[in-house]
């Protein structure tokens, strides 16, 4: 009797111990390694807060088995980075922000993410970032022709638009054109432009004598563009529908380009990042396409 309820009390230990065991989802298997729910949702955190917004768990799956082929060269390749690096990672960042340890942990919390989802997002950055300089970056070249090349057929992209320095008195409608031909007549008679601005002109920069500037062509009502880059006067009284303008013109400049010696370097960097994006989808196609992967959700 005795040895039948000892047994009856172990095998109700033995159902209460299950029923407190939590069997975790796996929602895909990437050449053998698990990828749970719960580090799909945590990688979800992730994403929503860099992106500012929550997108589907299945494209969250499709980023993290992405990653993981990743992160699985890079181990092969002896290039995941260390436990040392991640808090070295961690601890410039506090510094950088100015944050206690209390405050990065609040940091945390705000965001919805633990310690160590944190640590691993950081060492899967830093380590794909390190694959990417070795399997990508190393192989990937710029030739001083194809910079050349790119700029000649490109040109539009370099354009400098005409400019032109101009002084402006603006007299509102209601203000009357008597009072615009009065400032204007003035003004071929001797008087200054700048001493009538200051004393006449309700338009932008009076107090400085009406002075706007360089302005590019474009940049102004289209009267006083007309009048600026389509004739080559340099003094003018201009109607336009909300007053009158009296435009002085100082030195103008013609259409021209950046030289290729200022944006050389610009061009090389955006022919190097297409590149490095088209050899870096092809390669993460290779890793796809000889792997073995399960979804499971």
């Amino acid at each position: 009797m005795k040895r039948l309820a000892l047994t009856i009390a172990i095998l109700l230990l033995a159902a209460t111990a299950s029923s407190a065991v939590i069997i975790e989802r796996i929602v895909a298997v990437v050449n053998g390694k698990p990828i749970t729910l719960t580090e799909l949702q945590e990688r979800a955190i992730f994403y929503r807060n860099a992106l500012g917004k929550d997108i589907p768990l299945k494209e969250v799956l499709r980023k993290v088995i992405l990653e993981e082929l990743q992160m699985q060269e890079a181990k092969k390749l002896g290039l995941v980075a260390s436990d040392d690096v991640v808090n070295e990672y961690i601890q410039n960042f506090k510094k950088e922000n100015n944050l206690t340890d209390k405050e990065f942990k609040e940091f945390l919390k705000e965001k919805g993410i633990t310690l160590e989802a944190y640590k691993e997002e950081i060492r899967r950055r830093i380590t794909i970032n390190r694959l990417m300089n070795y399997e990508i970056k190393m192989h990937v070249a710029v030739a001083d022709e194809e910079v050349k090349e790119y700029y000649e057929k490109h040109k539009d992209q370099f354009r400098l638009p005409p400019k032109a320095e101009v002084w402006l008195i603006f007299i509102p409608k209601y203000e009357g054109k008597e009072l615009a031909e009065k400032i204007y007549t003035q003004i071929l008679g001797g008087i200054s432009f700048e001493a009538l601005a200051k004393q006449y002109s309700m338009g932008p920069e009076a107090d400085k004598g009406g002075y706007l500037g360089f302005v590019e062509k474009g940049q102004l009502i289209k009267p006083l563009d007309d009048f600026i880059f389509g004739t080559n006067k340099k003094l003018g009284l201009i109607e336009a529908e909300n007053g009158y303008y009296i435009v002085k013109v100082g030195k103008r400049t013609k259409e021209n380009y950046i030289p290729f010696d200022k944006v050389k370097d610009r061009i090389r960097e955006k022919l190097f990042q297409q590149r490095l994006q088209a050899r870096y989808k092809e390669w993460l196609q290779e890793l796809l396409n000889k792997a073995t992967i399960r979804i499971l959700m």
